[in-house]
């Protein structure tokens, strides 16, 4: 009898894990990126990138006058085709998007939802089956002036009471990332100003406050991606993978 008990509560145990990882399987956010090739170098895998995207993607991407511009929508399109291709069994090329009235582009009858991020060297996208949303800034000198303009009047009391100017410009790229990634996630883009929301540190957790929204439970998740990058992701789901896929031009083109 008590060997059967054992034997029921470890069976139990092992069902309310298994259970956890589908459900967390499903509503993960996770995040892949690629690193921008050398100007040499993309201009002699272009062509066969090219291939992997509809006509009238490749139509636009030719129009780009700067190759680096060019790269950016380039990967852009391919993460997210790659990796919805895996995801629903549809050919890249084949798959559509559309657009909401904010711009914000989806896929029609499909539960995956995505946003894509791009700064300096890297394009990124996320995914998840609940409302997610992006963004990366290579970190560079700041104009706080922007700060005033844009942040709320806790989150510039928050930043200039920093002393120390590294810090202090490490701390703007929290925020911009942070409050960018919200925007991203619920649709509106810079159509909602920015000072209309507080975004905080407490402790180990970040927080939102949006008095327009009082009753949204979002969650934000940070990465470190490269030195002099920020990277924060915003999401309706609490479930963040713990690391970025990142992946090589040769593992677009090769597998």
């Amino acid at each position: 009898m008590i060997i059967l008990k054992v034997f029921f509560n470890t069976f139990i145990i092992t069902l309310q894990i298994e259970l956890c990882s589908f459900i967390m399987s499903i509503f993960m956010v996770e995040i892949v990126g690629i690193k921008l090739l050398n100007t040499e170098l993309f201009l002699s895998v272009k062509e066969k990138l090219f291939t992997l995207l509809p006509i009238a993607v490749v139509e636009k991407l030719i129009n780009f006058k700067h190759s680096t511009n060019m790269q950016r929508s380039l990967w852009g399109e391919i993460l997210l085709r790659k990796y919805l291709s895996d995801k629903i069994n549809l050919k890249s090329d084949k798959i559509s998007f559309e657009t909401n009235d904010k711009g914000k582009p989806f896929l029609k009858n499909n539960p995956i939802h995505f946003n894509i991020t791009h700064s300096g060297d890297w394009v990124l996208a996320a995914f998840s089956n609940d409302v997610v949303g992006i963004d990366v800034e290579l970190i560079h000198k700041v104009n706080y002036d922007i700060a005033t303009r844009f942040f709320s009047t806790k989150e510039c009391n928050d930043l200039f009471n920093i002393i120390d100017d590294e810090a202090r410009k490490s701390y703007f790229f929290d925020l911009w990332t942070l409050k960018e990634s919200y925007l991203k996630a619920i649709g509106t883009g810079l159509t909602k100003p920015l000072n209309t929301f507080t975004i905080s540190f407490n402790e180990n957790y970040i927080t939102l406050r949006d008095e327009e929204n009082p009753l949204l439970n979002v969650f934000f998740r940070q990465y470190f991606l490269e030195e002099n990058y920020k990277l924060s992701t915003c999401s309706f789901s609490n479930f963040f993978s713990d690391e970025i896929k990142i992946l090589t031009f040769e593992d677009i083109l090769y597998i």
